[in-house]
């Protein structure tokens, strides 16, 4: 296993959304803020294109949710 670090590029594997997260896309690209102690990726930045404008915001996530580029 490779260890994330910060400003790493990854790709989102599948859909990420909830109650408090915008809905990101699968294959959305975005850079690593924020890891744990381990190395696993903790909080990611992403800038996407929506209808209404474009949006940036932080979402945290599993390892499972990205991968690296």
């Amino acid at each position: 296993m490779r260890r994330y670090k910060r400003g790493d590029q990854v790709t989102a594997r599948s859909d990420i959304g909830g109650i408090n997260v915008p809905d990101v896309p699968a294959g959305a690209v975005g850079t690593v803020v924020e890891t744990t102690l381990t190395g696993r990726p903790k909080k990611i930045h992403f800038a996407l294109e929506t209808p209404w404008g474009p949006k940036r915001f932080d979402v945290g996530v599993h390892r499972r949710h990205v991968e690296l580029d």
